[in-house]
């Protein structure tokens, strides 16, 4: 049953995190619908229209039980950001409070989440001093500016992929100009949204199950069809360096077709570099404060999950 809040109500807002193959999908929409609620995604993936079975997007069917906001919001050759899902995150759950219902924050980007609860400054390049920074980066392999974002913010490298050229050259880009690691950007940085308050929940697993689930997640993507998925895409005239094709996974599948590889051969490959990402997200999510950490291997994990959640909602503190 939905609440009318009041004008002056404090929005109380609670926030599954955690690496991939932790279930914090399947367990944000069991919370979302037992606590009345809509989900709002903090996936930086899941963003992109097309990237459906690589992403582990929720299904139509699965949205059609409960709503889900900031699913499929740009095409594949847009670029997004932390700071622009963080105004539209705070938009939705604006707006899914004042219908009376609970936002719930979905997602493994940590960086999404750090923007939205107020830890990141906003830094604006202009263009002239950005065009020369960019041009300090042209014809370097990704890997090598990684490397250099390694030296100068090992905190930022190691919360991005090396194949991300979009991020980790923003990252370089903001060292360049404002002389400052992007991990002291976030340090206080802008207030978080007025009026809102917080439940952290950050899933995890004990490592080994959680190497174990990754790989057996990975394989059901294949099997999914997730070659057939980044096919389509390359052939609708999609360009192999759109932003969206640096995304985990289809990057290497994309790179197999483009050379004439057996794209399936990727699949150990894709589980290393998951594995390698989920690690990175776990070191990520540990700086995040009050923030509370959910083993889902306990048999009552989703006990305790859906008991501090009712307490969150109905005292105005977590457990």
């Amino acid at each position: 049953m939905s609440r009318t809040p009041s004008p002056t109500s404090v929005i109380r807002v609670v926030a599954v995190m955690g690496a991939t193959a932790t279930g914090k999908s399947d367990l944000g929409i069991d919370l979302a619908l037992a606590f009345d609620g809509e989900i709002v995604s903090m996936d930086s993936r899941q963003t992109y229209r097309g990237l459906d079975i690589g992403t582990g997007k929720v299904g139509l069917a699965q949205r059609g039980r409960l709503p889900h906001h900031l699913l499929d919001i740009l095409a594949p050759t847009e670029s997004g950001s932390a700071g622009r899902h963080a105004a539209l995150a705070e938009a939705a759950v604006r707006a899914i409070a004042a219908r009376g219902h609970t936002p719930f924050l979905v997602g493994g980007t940590g960086l999404y989440f750090r923007a939205f609860f107020g830890g990141l400054v906003p830094v604006t390049i202009p263009r002239d001093d950005l065009a020369r920074i960019r041009r300090g980066f042209a014809g370097r392999a990704t890997r090598d500016l990684h490397e250099e974002l390694s030296r100068v913010d090992p905190g930022r490298a190691a919360a991005l992929s090396p194949n991300d050229r979009v991020r980790v050259t923003r990252a370089l880009e903001m060292i360049a100009y404002t002389g400052t690691p992007v991990t002291g950007l976030y340090a206080g940085g802008r207030q978080g949204p007025a009026g809102m308050t917080f439940l952290k929940l950050v899933l995890t697993l004990p490592r080994a199950l959680l190497r174990e689930r990754i790989a057996e997640r990975t394989r059901a993507l294949f099997a999914a069809g997730w070659v057939d998925e980044v096919r389509r895409l390359l052939t609708s005239g999609l360009d192999a360096g759109a932003p969206a094709m640096n995304s985990l996974g289809y990057a290497e599948i994309a790179r197999a077709i483009r050379e004439g590889a057996d794209p399936e051969e990727c699949v150990e490959r894709v589980i290393t570099l998951t594995r390698q990402y989920a690690k990175r997200q776990e070191t990520f999510f540990r700086r995040e404060p009050d923030a509370v950490w959910i083993d889902v291997s306990r048999g009552d994990a989703a006990a305790q999950v859906h008991a501090r959640v009712a307490h969150f909602l109905g005292t105005g503190g977590a457990q």
